[in-house]
């Protein structure tokens, strides 16, 4: 039998202790160790699983994505169809009524009075005679009131034509020597005129004169044209062109 001493036992049961601690030690750091892996391993599988769901829904999202593109193509396919059908329906119609169409022609009726038609630069009017031995001055006045209408009468040789200013006949305040006019008969023909003096003056009833009491009627003309201007007329005088 073996015996030992005191200090050789407390020896012996240092080391004891020290191999139970470090046993302790290495248990606590293996179940760690394994405990780690096995989470590691977890989380990697979680990882994969989402990868693959993630997968399966892109996957999923491009099958949509070409069935939503296949009903879009089949939906402008048949508004094409339909549009298509649509237009042929309205050119037949149109078709249709352009051959049942009958143009109507309009008729534009142009009045000439009693001896024609006068026109000075934009100014135009149906001529009414207007005779100054038979007929009252009312009866001028009755012509001249009427639109279109103007009045054409011969006194002391030459023709004369009036009408009101307010009525267009104020363009003869603005013409100049050599400007145009003619007058237009039923028939087609066609008088013109040629504008040789432009004077102020005044109307006494019986006579037209200047501002100096010379009467128009005795000067070189074929034609008088006058109409009311300020507190007297606008007398103008024309040659045959």
């Amino acid at each position: 039998m073996i015996k030992y001493s005191a200090n050789q036992g407390v020896g012996l049961m240092k080391k004891g202790l020290i191999v139970l601690f470090y046993t302790f030690i290495l248990s606590i750091f293996t179940i760690v160790i394994t405990n780690t892996y096995a989470k590691t391993d977890n989380i990697n599988k979680k990882d994969i699983v989402e990868i693959q769901k993630e997968s399966n829904t892109e996957n999923n999202g491009n099958d949509n994505t070409e069935i939503e593109e296949q009903k879009k193509q089949e939906i402008i396919e048949e508004v094409t169809e339909e549009t298509e059908s649509t237009e042929y329906v309205e050119t037949s119609t149109t078709e249709e009524y352009v051959e049942e169409y009958t143009p109507v022609a309009e008729t534009y009726y142009v009045n000439y009075g009693t001896y024609g038609r006068i026109n000075v630069y934009g100014y135009s009017a149906a001529l009414y005679d207007y005779n100054v031995n038979t007929y009252s001055s009312s009866s001028l006045q009755e012509i001249v009131n009427n639109e279109d209408s103007a009045a054409f009468y011969r006194n002391k040789g030459k023709l004369v034509i009036a009408d009101h200013n307010y009525q267009g006949f104020s363009v003869l305040t603005y013409l100049t020597e050599g400007d145009t006019a003619y007058i237009e008969f039923e028939d087609g023909s066609i008088i013109r005129y040629t504008l040789i003096k432009k004077s102020k003056g005044y109307n006494t009833g019986p006579d037209l004169v200047d501002t100096e009491g010379n009467s128009f009627f005795y000067m070189d003309s074929d034609i008088i044209m006058y109409t009311c201007y300020d507190d007297g007329i606008m007398a103008t005088l024309w040659v045959l062109s």
